[in-house]
């Protein structure tokens, strides 16, 4: 009769205990339960569109009702839609090439900004990882010491042929899209380089100074003679003294990669039906801020220096060498369509993306289904008001 009363007893402390649960979870049947977005970026202005959308999302929700409010500001924001909470919203700096999609694979970020190169390459090793739209294109320069003699592409060619020593040319990270650009550029004009030190029968050297933050300190204490780059840190050095541009890396022969895209945004494969709602209400920010970007540069610079540190002089230099755009044109697809190539032809894509034809790895590599429903709500939100 004791172990009867006891189990009787044991069950109904369990009933209580869970009830208030469960009757919780009946009560918000119909209303969706906010969700916790983690959203990386790597803190440089290749991702003003983030910047942009946190800091002027109230004026834009006058036309999409998606606004978000500052709980800690560049920190922590909460997302909401027609006053409805969507999210919480974690802000979280994340360091560049591999190491957001990285942080992406390892869900310590679940949206992430950054370089298409090292996303495609994630996503080649397996990683949970999908690229969910397009963000940004062109923005990456060849810089050298303000003393180096060449003063042009061709003039730079002649000097690495010509030199008695390899020249050394920083990078900041093995998949980062300014050295991808600039090896292409290299091999079209036949000359040697490597990674590989010890190998002085190589006309470059090509130096990871492990970071975009190192390329300049990298510049000035004379460890290399110049770097490929993306802005702001090309435009800095400038200001600083300690490098000059010698051209835009677009520019560089065979042209594969003229208006080539840069960064994008990619999520986490786990979240994109879990958390759709809210990834397509951060995206209509996303799409609104980059209207700004593209007709305000005064706000974008004001939104950029803001959050990254950098000064209004370098900005107005920096932010005009890139693009800012979120569709998904034919020619996106097509200059995509080169990256892949010239991955494969680089020998980096060793996985589920190698030897793909670029619709095959567009099929594996992206999901733009949430920016679609993002241009359509917000269209649908203008036609409203």
């Amino acid at each position: 009769m004791m172990k009867k009363c006891i189990c009787l007893f044991t069950f109904l402390l369990i009933f209580v205990v869970f009830l208030p649960g469960c009757k919780q979870k009946e009560d918000a049947q119909g209303q969706p339960e906010s969700v916790t977005i983690k959203l990386g970026h790597v803190g440089h202005d290749h991702h003003a569109a983030l910047f942009v959308a946190l800091d002027n999302a109230s004026e834009y929700a006058k036309e999409s009702q998606i606004d978000v409010k500052v709980i800690k500001d560049r920190k922590f924001y909460e997302l909401y839609d027609n006053g409805r909470k969507i999210a919480n919203v974690e802000i979280v700096k994340v360091g560049g090439g591999s190491k957001m999609p990285t942080a992406l694979a390892q869900n310590v970020i679940e949206v992430g900004f950054g370089g298409v190169a090292p996303v495609l390459a994630s996503i080649d090793s397996g990683a949970p990882v999908k690229l969910i739209s397009p963000l940004h294109y062109k923005g990456d320069m060849f810089v050298v010491r303000p003393d180096f003699k060449a003063k042009s592409w061709e003039e730079f060619v002649v000097i690495a042929k010509a030199s008695e020593r390899p020249l050394r040319i920083g990078y900041k990270n093995p998949v980062a899209v300014a050295k991808l650009i600039f090896e292409e550029a290299l091999k079209h004009e036949g000359i040697t380089f490597g990674g590989d030190l010890s190998q002085t029968d190589l006309q470059v050297h090509l130096v990871n100074v492990n970071g975009g933050s190192k390329l300049n300190i990298s510049l000035g204490s004379g460890l290399i003679d110049g770097y490929a780059g993306n802005n702001p840190f090309p435009a800095i050095a400038v200001e600083k003294g300690i490098g000059r541009i010698i051209c835009d890396l677009e520019e560089l022969p065979p042209g594969t990669f003229r208006n080539h895209p840069c960064c994008c945004i990619a999520a986490n494969t786990n979240i994109l039906q879990e958390k759709s709602e809210a990834i397509i209400d951060l995206l209509v920010l996303f799409l609104q801020a980059n209207e700004t970007i593209n007709s305000d540069l005064k706000r974008t610079v004001a939104s950029v220096v803001r959050w990254i540190g950098t000064s209004e002089s370098v900005e107005q230099m920096s932010i005009p060498t890139s693009g800012y755009s979120m569709e998904p044109s034919v020619q996106w697809h097509q200059t995509m369509g080169k990256w892949m190539e010239a991955m494969n032809g680089l020998d980096i894509f060793r996985g589920k993306l190698k030897g793909l034809e670029s619709e095959d790895i567009s099929l594996t590599a992206y999901d733009l289904s949430l920016l679609e429903s993002a241009r359509k709500k917000l269209a649908q939100r203008r036609t409203e008001n």
